[in-house]
């Protein structure tokens, strides 16, 4: 009984452990936006392929290039990110340094290269992968010394990883040095932060300019600038810049219960191989453990994932088109 309790609690361990991490991770995707808070976006719908459509926030972004340092040269690539753990998230490398840069995590990453934006302030423009698309994000930096630093690390970098070399405070690297390089370079580019996928039939609301409500489902296509909503049997047609703001209903309630079912699962089998991992550690009893693990860990997954689909059934998502600030409310 004793070898069992312990290996359960090292297995709920384990489980708190790894929501803590994720929790890091969600932390530091939040902290890119923060750049920029007073900018004005367009908020509208774009076409998804054959995914369907989203509603996006776009700005445009113009500035001038800097070279971070001649061992990367005008931009890191994706050779480059691995080879010095850039956007990839904390790993035992980056986590030897106090940069909050190197705790950003890009997935799908192609290329960064960095800049001096039009009202002073410096940022990087990131290109990644998102599916069959290459998108491009911005991410800002604090000032000139946290370029400085990075240069640091990147030059210093085998002596950072085996603990020879610290990157202090402010950079060891005098201000007006030859890099980071300030160019005359100009860099141009269309930023896309995606709020809402629509890749299946929801319900849902239309505002038109004019004050008219249209209530129906939504329909996953978009064509010659135009969405569809399907109402009692008859599919209109409605243009993009007809549309004040759209609400979405949540999802139904059997998309609910079967998000329950599906977290169930999940929880359980995370459960399993946790407890006779856990169970394994303990050198208790794996089988019995395992079964015990799975047990508590589907529950919990099951009622999380009711919750959450009842939530979702219960509420909806209002997004109204046109100017808005980031990180302001729909």
């Amino acid at each position: 009984m004793f070898r069992k309790t312990v290996s359960m609690v090292t297995a709920i361990c384990f489980t708190i452990c790894n929501l803590g991490t994720l929790s890091s991770v969600w932390a530091d995707d939040k902290a890119e936006d923060s750049e920029d808070s007073e900018v004005q976006f367009t908020r509208t719908i774009v076409p998804a392929g054959k995914d369907g459509w989203s509603i996006v926030d776009v700005r445009r972004v113009e500035g001038t290039q800097i070279i971070l340092s001649p061992a990367v040269g005008s931009e890191i690539n994706l050779e480059e990110s691995n080879r010095y753990a850039l956007f990839q998230g904390g790993t035992s490398y980056t986590s030897k340094v106090d940069l909050s840069i190197l705790r950003i995590g890009v997935s799908g990453f192609q290329s960064a290269v960095f800049m001096k934006k039009a009202n002073g302030k410096l940022a990087i423009k990131v290109q990644y992968r998102s599916g069959p698309r290459i998108e491009t994000r911005l991410i800002g930096l604090k000032d000139d010394n946290e370029l400085r630093r990075l240069r640091e690390y990147i030059e210093h970098f085998n002596d950072v990883i085996k603990g020879e070399y610290a990157i202090g405070d402010s950079s060891a690297i005098a201000v007006g040095s030859e890099f980071p390089k300030y160019t005359d370079q100009s860099v141009s580019f269309e930023e896309r932060r995606p709020r809402f996928p629509v890749r299946s039939r929801m319900p849902g609301q239309v505002t038109l300019k004019d004050g008219q409500k249209l209530k129906g489902e939504f329909v996953p296509i978009f064509e010659d600038g135009q969405i569809l909503l399907e109402s009692d049997l008859n599919i209109q047609k409605i243009a993009i810049d007809d549309i004040e703001q759209l609400k979405f209903f949540g999802e139904q309630g059997s998309n609910a219960f079967g998000q329950a079912i599906g977290q169930g699962v999940a929880g359980a089998a995370m459960g399993a191989l946790t407890g006779a991992f856990a169970a394994w550690q303990a050198n208790a009893n794996v089988k019995e453990t395992a079964v015990w693990a799975a047990a508590v860990f589907g529950i919990f997954g099951f009622a999380t994932g009711l919750i959450r689909g009842a939530k979702a059934t219960q509420s909806g998502e209002t997004y109204k088109l046109g100017p808005v600030e980031a990180k302001k409310g729909r």
